[in-house]
């Protein structure tokens, strides 16, 4: 099969870089708490939610459509159209980010009103937005080509500029403010803020350098078209047509950090709760668990950014049955990967967090992401599924899907919150918003494409095995924990337990998911690590079905 339709293999490329950034970006984020505290983690939080939903309106969603309507070009090699498709969003984001980033700045006071120590943070993220824009076009249109290297090896280079930098500003302007909390918080979150721009320009020179490498090649190819016909207007109206659907479809579906954030205040506020109570309160949640829990559904969305050009050229050389197939794999390779990780994190909570954040609210964040843990699973399953529709060229579905979770989501908070659920409102409204997302994707997919997904082969032998994994798992760490052994008690001592646990647990996993799954030989080489992993099961004199 070649490379352009593998799916799993270009997939790989970004989940290996999902991985190193967000182990970066964990393990930064305890020295940057220690320095700004709980109130700067809730300003950080607040300022974030914002950015990110002004970041998905204007430019977030613009590699997605970009890959997916060049790669519709592409497959038809018409050349010169998918070069003018790319000049054409770039005038997009530079108008659509440019309002965004004013948007950010000068309105961060009426977005925050209240949480006004957050405002500082918000306006250091504004032009951010811009520059993540001309960023994602560059991205998108490497992606349109089903190269997913530029994109993964920037990610990398991006992720650890911003850890550097978010630690070294937030360190200096903390300095004259020791021993006024408040003031640690604000400019600790700005400081923080300031990181995540200087690993956008540093992922923009990384994307450009390889731009200018291959302009070589692609100007011979656009020279050789004599079959593209579009103008630039055509262009032009071709992006907004697909770039708007998209943007709407993520805004909505990650606008549920926003909803959450303003429900949740305003319900606490209406209750009493102090600004820096509920920003203490709300940190456990958007800086704690989240960050944990989007390590797997950011995998996810590594196999939805390959999928979506693969989909859209399967369907524009009318190839349904293969693309079918494509869904099919790709949701059977993210159930390999979410199933074993949600039960990673629901048995292992406790000693993550007291690794990641030692000595603050480690017991209510351990809760948070046991019960939180079975999330991970349906925002996997949504954010693929996600992918195919907009492959399918059914970009409104998402939209409608997601606004249909919104109002269950909503609703979840208020009732929560009334019933002194706390922080954990938000949660059970993030679980049901996932659930109920996916559901409604997966019955989509159904209705639009010949595709039949088996459930036994796809998620209970895959849970079966992650279950063993899981029972390996929790007596290891948990039998000597309980015993009060002394070493878990120091941070070195949990820390290096806790990793030791979790290769075990990932090599227990893996051999018990061929066992569990009766996956082939071919079925597993097809895998990241497959051919290693057959050889590694052969020296064992585990069967593996040829």
């Amino acid at each position: 099969m070649s490379n352009k339709h593998n799916v799993i293999r270009q997939a790989s490329f970004l989940m290996a870089a999902t991985m190193i950034c967000r182990v970066i970006g964990l393990l930064y984020r305890s020295p940057l708490h220690a320095v700004m505290g709980d109130i700067g983690d809730g300003y950080y939080s607040f300022a974030y939610e914002w950015y990110n939903i002004i970041l998905l309106i204007a430019s977030y969603s613009v590699p997605m459509a970009v890959s997916k309507v060049m790669a519709e070009q592409l497959a038809v090699n018409r050349y010169r159209n998918a070069q003018r498709i790319f000049y054409a969003a770039l005038v997009y984001v530079l108008v659509v980010g440019g309002i965004g980033a004013l948007l950010a700045f000068f309105g961060a006071p009426y977005m925050l009103f209240r949480t006004p120590g957050a405002v500082l943070a918000l306006r250091v993220l504004a032009p951010t937005i811009l520059l993540s824009g001309i960023l994602g076009v560059f991205r998108g249109y490497f992606q349109a080509r089903s190269n997913m290297q530029p994109t993964a090896v920037s990610q990398i280079f991006e992720q650890i500029i911003n850890a550097i930098v978010s630690i070294g500003a937030a360190y200096l302007l903390t300095r004259p403010y020791l021993g006024n909390k408040e003031a640690t918080g604000v400019y600790g979150a700005a400081g923080g803020t300031l990181g995540t721009g200087a690993g956008v320009v540093t992922a923009m020179i990384v994307v450009g350098w390889l731009f200018v490498r291959n302009m070589g090649k692609n100007r011979a190819q656009v020279a050789a078209d004599k079959e593209s016909n579009m103008g630039f207007a055509d262009c032009f109206k071709t992006i907004l047509g697909m770039v708007t659907p998209v943007i709407l479809a993520t805004c909505v579906y990650n606008l549920i950090g926003i909803v959450n954030q303003f429900v949740f205040t305003n319900m606490m506020s209406f209750k009493g709760m102090s600004a820096e109570a509920i920003s203490s309160s709300y940190a456990v949640y958007g800086y704690q668990f989240k960050p944990i829990i989007n390590i797997p559904i950011a995998l996810a969305s590594a196999t939805s950014t390959a999928l979506i050009p693969t989909i859209a050229s399967l369907m524009a050389e009318k190839k349904d049955k293969e693309a079918s197939g494509k869904i099919n794999e790709s949701i059977s390779f993210m159930s390999f990967l979410a199933i074993p990780a949600a039960v990673g994190i629901a048995v292992l909570s406790l000693p993550i967090i007291r690794i990641l954040y030692p000595g603050s609210n480690q017991g209510k964040a351990a809760l948070m992401l046991t019960l939180g843990a079975v999330s991970v699973l349906f925002y996997c399953l949504s954010t693929v599924t996600n992918g195919v529709l907009q492959g399918l060229g059914k970009p409104k579905l998402p939209v409608r899907h997601s606004l249909i979770a919104l109002a269950v989501d909503v609703v979840v908070v208020v009732v929560g919150s009334l019933l002194n659920m706390d922080i954990f409102s938000v949660l059970l409204a993030t679980i049901l918003y996932a659930v109920t997302v996916s559901l409604l994707n997966s019955h989509s997919v159904k209705k639009y494409i010949d595709y039949k997904l088996d459930l036994k082969e796809a998620y209970l032998k895959p849970l079966a095995a992650s279950l063993i994994m899981g029972l390996v798992c929790g007596v290891l760490y948990w039998v000597p924990y309980l015993l009060k052994l002394s070493f878990l008690n120091r941070f070195m001592g949990n820390a290096i337990w806790t990793m030791i646990v979790v290769v075990i647990g990932v090599i227990v996993y893996f051999i018990a998911y061929p066992v569990v799954t009766g996956k082939t030989e071919r079925e597993l080489k097809r895998m990241p690590m497959g051919t290693r992993l057959v050889q590694v099961l052969k020296l064992l004199h585990i069967k593996v079905k040829q």
